[in-house]
């Protein structure tokens, strides 16, 4: 069965197949999706700040035709699942509160900003948001999805939505619930139904934070990633696992007259999958939702865990975009919790070249035909600071055009969090961890793409204006205008820019000495677009890892174990040696809209004063050399 017959019996009608000159067939979809295809847009004040996203040639563009190139986190704020992990790291009852929850949303935002976040990633779980028959259900979750989609667009932050998941959910009677597999999601004609008017009702939801603008219309919106790990059973399972589903997969069988063997279930997997994938990117494109449609591809070693049929199918999907996920260290976890000393450099060169790890991107199947994001990825168990930079270097070599963490800890949640904990990454409880990423922002976004993956030593690598070592558990980046360190560094590990106009680092440097344990972010001061010869120095919190490592869970109501100290109090001596500074310098520290003098003196050839925590302004004073 071929053409338009073979469509027809993966669910598409044959109105959605159009002919093109040469006779072949295709689904109406993201093939016919070019710049600005949905129409022009009306605007409000604030959208300048984003450009919307087409795909040509396999490759993510900005509406000006630049490529895109974005780093951020995923960031749960609007998932019920998100909330109950946040209770049960805390330890306490607290009821949902949503003037508190969207404090504790607002402080996030303010730390992946200052993290040098520009995307962020949200799961959606339709059990939080919708009815049985898909309906949006008007409640506090899908209160938080319209919040935090407005504070996106408020704060210039661009948005990638995994449309369906299954992690949590409070709706009663909703079929994308933990209870539902969500391979039957894709089989299951009613369940397939109920999808389908979820995401009508969800890209057409007027927000009401936004002017009551459709989602679909929020310029941050760019990514419409169709579902988060699709996972689909490599063998047939028993009829009480999923009765629904086993029955939709006898009646293709039936219908096709194929007997019941591995074969033909191999054949269902990709035909059904395949099916889905169109007929949702056709309903995208029904409803003119300008963010790109994406189908998710797992992690590292997918091929091995979930076969190649759901690769084949996206391979020859209209979809035009395809995510993946990293996450060294995972297969051993089980065997220790604590891996911050393993090298995991040759688990991305073998990730890279062997197509059955990821070394599937590489074949043009996927290179020439689809653009790349990374939907998740992570250190695993790790605090180490030489992985964040190497996986930047990595994902690039693969071509990804956005890549997002999994997953930020809401603000507060990171104190009693061990070191050890799967997924742990906090701008005040983690400093290092958090210049690490920082570190890797400047390599994706200064990589070119496809650049081969390969390291200068086993544990250790130096590439372009980037260095990262396992032995000395260091990464720095360094050129003209930026220079990032996640410890005490020298010009023997990394060339010291001279006059970089950002300083971000934990530790000294021959630009900062420092003892403090907490990030410090210094940045020359620009007026009219010309450099002066002040500065603005901020001093993070203390922080230091001094629980039990993993302990055992506590009962409801048992004391909290706090697992990381965070001082914000105790001042220490720093010294800076800034270019145009002079001899003369005056230091001020900010707080509560007060200027407030702070004791400096230049001796020889640093200002040196002493900071707690905090916000300073440092200035050469008039007429000071």
């Amino acid at each position: 069965m071929t053409g338009t017959l073979l469509l027809c019996a993966l669910g598409l009608s044959a109105l959605q197949v159009r002919g093109d000159p040469e006779g072949e067939t295709h689904v109406v979809g993201s093939l016919d999706r070019g710049k600005g295809w949905y129409g022009r847009l009306p605007g409000l004040p604030g959208d300048e700040r984003f450009k919307r996203v087409y795909v040509k040639n396999a490759t993510l563009y900005h509406d000006d035709d630049t490529e895109v190139a974005l780093w951020g986190v995923n960031l749960q704020s609007a998932m019920s699942g998100e909330f109950g992990r946040y209770r049960r790291i805390l330890n306490t009852w607290m009821e949902f509160d949503a003037k508190q929850w969207k404090a504790i949303t607002d402080r996030s935002f303010d730390e992946i900003q200052t993290m040098g976040c520009d995307v962020i990633r949200i799961h959606l779980c339709p059990a939080d948001l919708s009815d049985a028959d898909g309906n949006l259900v008007a409640n506090e979750w899908l209160d938080m999805v319209d919040y935090t989609m407005a504070e996106c667009r408020k704060r210039g932050i661009y948005v990638t939505f995994a449309l369906f998941n299954h992690w949590g959910g409070i709706v009663n009677g909703s079929p994308f619930d933990n209870k539902h597999s969500k391979w039957a999601w894709m089989v299951v004609p009613e369940m397939i139904a109920a999808g389908e008017t979820y995401i009508r009702q969800f890209v057409n939801r007027k927000n009401p934070y936004d002017s009551h603008r459709p989602y679909k219309n929020n310029p941050a919106w760019i990514i419409a990633e169709l579902m988060n790990e699709p996972v689909f059973p490599t063998k047939k399972p028993a009829s009480s696992e999923c009765p629904k589903g086993v029955k939709a997969y006898e009646a293709w069988r039936s219908e096709k007259g194929k007997p019941d063997t591995a074969d033909t279930w191999r054949a269902f997997r990709y035909e059904a999958m395949k099916a889905y994938i169109n007929r949702m990117d056709r309903l995208l494109y029904e409803e003119k939702v300008p963010a790109v449609p994406c189908w998710n591809l797992y992690w590292s070693k997918g091929p091995k865990h979930q076969g190649w049929e759901g690769y084949n199918a996206a391979a020859d999907s209209t979809i035009p975009v395809v995510s993946f996920s990293t996450y060294p260290g995972q297969d051993h976890s089980r065997q220790s919790q604590s891996l911050h000393d393993r090298n995991y450099l040759p688990y991305l060169e073998q990730s890279y070249q062997k197509p059955d790890f990821q070394g599937w991107l590489r074949q043009d199947r996927f290179r020439k035909h689809k653009a790349r994001i990374v939907y998740e990825y992570e250190t695993w168990h790790n605090q180490s600071t030489y992985m964040y930079p190497a996986m930047a270097k990595y994902f690039r070599a693969q071509g990804a055009q956005i890549a997002t963490m999994w997953t930020y800890n809401m603000s507060g949640e990171g104190t009693y969090m061990g070191k050890d904990r799967s997924h742990n990454l906090s701008l005040i409880t983690t400093p290092r961890k958090a210049a690490s990423f920082l570190v890797a922002r400047e390599v994706f976004l200064k990589t070119p793409r496809y650049t081969a993956y390969s390291t200068t030593e086993k544990d250790a690598d130096r590439f372009g204006n980037a260095a990262l070592s396992l032995p000395r558990d260091l990464s720095a980046y360094g050129d003209e205008d930026v220079f990032v360190h996640t410890g005490t560094v020298d010009s023997g590990f990394i060339a010291i820019p001279e006059a970089p106009t950002r300083i971000i680092g934990y530790g000294s440097s021959p630009l900062v000495e420092y003892e403090g344990r907490g990030l410090y972010f210094l940045e020359a001061v620009r007026r009219d677009g010309a450099l002066t010869a002040t500065w603005t120095l901020k001093v993070l919190p203390h922080a230091e890892f001094t629980g039990a490592e993993r302990p055992k869970r506590p009962k409801w109501g048992d004391p909290v174990p706090i697992q990381v100290t965070v001082d914000h109090e105790t001042a220490l001596p720093m010294k800076l040696r800034l270019p145009g500074l002079g001899r003369a310098c005056s230091a001020f520290r900010l707080e509560n809209g007060n200027k407030t003098p702070v004791p400096a003196k230049v001796t020889g050839g640093a200002l040196a004063l002493t900071v707690k925590p905090g916000e300073y302004l440092i200035e050469r004073q008039p007429g000071g050399k």
